[in-house]
């Protein structure tokens, strides 16, 4: 399947905020211990983790479950060959996963948990597809106001031609983030997991002056930037560039808070 026949928007994911979120979800499955004859990638996305465990456990069947068809599209496009037999892809809502009880042997996910509409059903759903002793991995954003030297150079760019524009962070907190570690530790506990093991991890990620530019206009506020005409989307562009080129390497720096857990389903 080409890229022409793909949904942009899974593809700006792709392009601009997949690299971004990449390392700490990864560093999911290294908290596997066991290497698994079947791994459960839930909130699959475009296919970071699901290519990850293809490459880390050549044997492994990967099942990638998302609930937008246009992201699995996209994660589905950049399996290769052979490899395509290895994944099962699930267009499916991760609060009534599509397999049986016991059916899998480890279920990951990266940054889900916190934009769900029911997190402990879907924790609860994680547990019962796992086999007795099955391993859970995860992360997402514990809460925290992230704010980049750069961002207050970019809306007061946005501000020179929007009376309303409004100074924002890089991220604000949200209402589907931890608040703290013990808040993760509760709900794995209370949704039927056991040696449950949370800890805080950290997302830090570095663009250059062009690429957080890209950035912004090509995915974070593309919606707004793409109701500009050509000639007014080009002044600004060109005005933004100026302005963040003189900021030094560090104003391009992201360091922000996240939760990391492990949990197993009980042995029976």
């Amino acid at each position: 399947m080409g890229e022409t026949s793909l949904d942009p928007d899974p593809l700006r994911y792709l392009r601009h905020w997949e690299p971004v979120l990449a390392g700490p979800a990864r560093r999911t499955l290294d908290r596997i211990a066991s290497e698994p004859a079947t791994l459960l990638d839930l909130g699959a996305g475009t296919g970071c983790l699901t290519l990850s465990a293809l490459e880390r456990w050549p044997a492994a069947q990967v099942l990638a479950l998302d609930a937008s068809g246009a992201m699995l599209a996209v994660a589905r496009s950049r399996v290769a060959g052979a490899d395509g037999a290895r994944v099962d892809w699930l267009p499916a809502d991760a609060s009534d996963i599509p397999l049986d009880d016991a059916s899998v042997d480890s279920a990951v996910c990266s940054f889900l948990l916190g934009i769900v509409d029911d997190r402990p059903a879907v924790l609860s759903e994680a547990r019962r597809v796992l086999r007795p002793g099955g391993e859970f991995s995860c992360v997402t954003w514990l809460a925290d106001d992230l704010a980049l030297p750069a961002d207050v150079v970019y809306h007061e760019a946005l501000g020179d031609i929007d009376d309303d524009e409004e100074e924002e962070g890089f991220r604000s907190p949200r209402s589907g983030d931890y608040s703290t570690l013990e808040q993760a530790r509760d709900e794995l506990t209370a949704a039927g997991f056991t040696d449950v093991e949370v800890v805080r991890d950290g997302l830090d990620y570095v663009w250059t002056a062009e690429s957080y530019l890209e950035f912004k206009l090509g995915y974070d506020d593309h919606e707004r930037i793409d109701t500009l005409d050509p000639a007014a989307r080009a002044s600004l562009s060109a005005e933004l560039s100026d302005r963040l080129a003189d900021l030094p390497p560090e104003a391009f720096e992201v360091h922000g808070p996240l939760v990391a857990a492990t949990a197993r389903r009980p042995r029976e």
